[in-house]
This record gives structure tokens, C-alpha cells and sequence, in this order.
């Protein structure tokens, strides 16, 4: 087949959601052990706004186009090294990116990033679920190495990290704290069973020291500072810190950012507790055997409806500036869809 001309969304300098714009390019022949694919359906998240913005430590340059998880279908490939049995035309696949490149009509990717989506599953739905539970995977299991009866703290349990954290956790028979404030999120996170703690009212270390004498196993913090602190203090004898993102000021995120990475590897130098980084995108890239299992049991129990992606909103791919923009006002809370149909 020759080239394909298509769509994609680039961000050409960093700033508000106006600045993603349609471009249209051509997709030579895939390259040895590689698949062209037309992509269904691609996941939004605040980690895009961020890339977007000029804020993600792991996006500092542009051109780019934005977006870390899609669902596509196999235009073609060109065989090398291993290939998978279940590979022809026509297929349908999900990936998580190590590189963002998901707002986009069409693709290459390497074979080994492709898992088959498991039949019946909506490929909209599942656009929504590779990186937060591929997150949530590392903490509970990479990281947090936890088992049934274990507790621990989710800190913003109502974003999109957070919920699949709760999700999973609920399947493993965790017993789950979880920081958040919006209307609605004590029923929202009564759902799978974590107890909600309304940092607005209250200070998590006094409730958790008040419900767990003992301490916990486990801590998933997303906001870096103070957190951090507190956070180790509320850990039993062997338990462990993990941060998978920080938040940072305005214009500075990335050397806040980098601060708190620091800050976790020394904090990990003292005895008795642990602390770690979980970083998705570069955990993938390291350990391919783990992610392309993982993905599949995670498609797995969304397929067996055991776990189900809130998704507030479907925007076409060329209105991406509309569905940042509405995520940015909070016009819409839950994970955003963006669709090539």
C-alpha cells in the first residue's frame, strides 16, 4: 500500500487549548517489525494539558502531537523479530505510548506495542483505560508489591489515577483511604470501597493515625511538598511512598517537578520505610513482557465489565482544543474520548 495522507493534532508552541491545531501528513510503508494503524479512538488526559501548556517534564519541545493511549485497527505491517499469531489486517488493538503521539488519524508502532482487544469490548471504552490503570498497576504491584488486607492512601482518588487505583485495589481486597473534595465523590468513592477523606476538613495524617494506629502499607501521592512528608509519617514499618506525578506552579512545573523526584530518592535513604517513582511511559519502554501483560489482564476485566472507565466526554479528534478547554473550565470532570468516527 502506499502513503496514507491524514490527519494528526500538533501543539507548535506551548499555550492555551487554542494552540492545538490539524496538520495533515503522509504515513510511508511500515518499517520492518512495525504496523501502520488507523486509530479509533484516543484517551485524554491532564498529563496532555500539561505537554500541552509547556509543564510536562517529559514533553519539552515542540512540534509534538499530544496523547499517550489509543485503540486502532491494523492497516498493514512488515514482519521482523517476533510476531504475534493473532496479527492480520483488520484487527483491533490498544497501546499506551512511551512517546506522545495519540491525537492522530493514523500511526506506526512497533509489533510489541499492540495487545488485541478482547472481543466485545467497545474500543471508545477502551481508549480511556491504558495509562491511569497501567499507572494503578504499577503502584499496587511494581511499587506497592500489596496483598489482600493491606491499606493504603490514594491521594486525589477521584481523578482518573486515582479511581482505576481504586478500582484494582477493590479487586484485591484493599482496605482504602482516599483524598478528595468535589460534591459527590464520598458516594463516588463508597463504590469500591475507600473511605473518603475531605482534605478541605480534614487532615489526613490526624484521621489516618486516629483509624490506623499501626500505620499503612501503602501511600500513592500525586501532589509532592508537604504530602510528601506527611505522607511518610503515616507509614507502617516496611511500608512505602509512592509519587507518580507532582504538582508544581505555574510555569514552573518542571523544575518542581524535578525537585520532588529528588526529594523521594533521598527520602528513600532512610530505614524502615520505602519510598519510589512510578513513571508509566518509561516503565513500559524498559520491560515490554510486563506491560503488554498487563494490558492484557486490564482489557481483560474491562471486557468482564469488572472494571468500567468513567468517561464524562466524546469530542471528535479535530475538536481536541474543545475537550481541553472544557477540561480546563471544569465544565466536565472523568476521562475524555477523543474519536476518529
Amino acid at each position: 500500500m502506499s502513503e496514507i495522507m491524514y490527519q494528526k493534532i500538533v501543539v507548535e508552541r506551548f499555550g492555551a487549548g487554542h494552540v492545538l491545531r490539524p496538520v495533515t501528513a503522509s504515513l510511508p510503508q511500515p518499517p520492518p517489525g512495525h504496523a501502520r494503524l488507523r486509530v479509533l479512538a484516543a484517551g485524554v488526559g491532564f498529563t496532555d494539558l500539561m505537554a500541552r501548556s509547556g509543564d510536562y517534564l517529559l514533553q519539552r519541545t515542540v512540534p509534538f502531537t499530544p496523547g499517550y493511549e489509543l485503540t486502532a485497527e491494523v492497516v498493514d505491517f512488515t514482519p521482523g523479530g517476533l510476531q504475534p499469531s493473532w496479527l492480520r489486517a483488520g484487527v483491533r488493538v490498544a497501546a499506551a505510548l512511551t512517546k506522545m503521539a495519540a491525537y492522530t488519524e493514523y500511526l506506526t508502532l512497533p509489533l510489541w506495542q499492540l495487545v488485541p482487544l478482547p472481543g466485545g469490548l467497545d474500543p471508545h471504552v477502551a481508549a480511556a483505560i491504558p495509562l491511569d490503570h497501567l499507572t494503578a498497576m504499577s503502584l499496587l504491584e511494581t511499587h506497592g508489591r500489596l496483598q489482600s488486607g493491606d491499606s493504603v492512601l490514594i491521594h486525589g482518588a477521584g481523578g482518573g489515577v486515582g479511581q482505576a487505583v481504586s478500582r484494582l485495589g477493590a479487586l484485591r481486597g484493599l482496605r482504602m483511604y482516599g483524598t478528595a473534595s468535589a460534591p459527590g465523590s464520598a458516594e463516588l468513592l463508597a463504590r469500591h470501597g475507600v473511605t473518603l477523606i475531605d482534605y478541605r476538613r480534614e487532615d489526613f495524617e490526624t484521621v489516618l493515625r486516629q483509624r490506623e494506629p499501626d500505620g499503612i502499607q501503602a501511600v500513592f501521592d500525586h501532589i509532592g511538598g508537604a504530602n510528601l512528608r506527611k505522607g511518610y509519617r503515616v507509614l507502617a514499618p516496611g511500608g512505602v511512598l509512592v509519587s507518580y506525578a507532582f504538582s508544581g506552579r505555574p510555569g514552573r512545573m518542571a523544575g518542581d517537578t524535578v525537585r520532588g523526584a529528588v526529594r523521594i530518592q533521598l527520602m528513600n535513604l532512610r530505614p524502615r520505610r520505602r519510598t519510589a517513582l512510578s513513571m508509566v511511559p518509561r516503565e513500559i519502554r524498559a520491560d515490554h513482557d510486563w506491560y503488554h501483560s498487563a494490558l492484557t489482564r486490564i482489557l481483560g476485566l474491562a471486557q468482564r465489565g469488572e472494571i468500567t472507565p468513567r468517561i464524562a466526554g466524546t469530542y471528535p479528534l479535530l475538536r481536541a482544543a474543545d475537550a481541553h478547554t472544557a477540561l480546563e473550565r471544569r465544565e466536565i470532570t472523568g476521562k475524555v474520548v477523543l474519536t476518529t468516527q
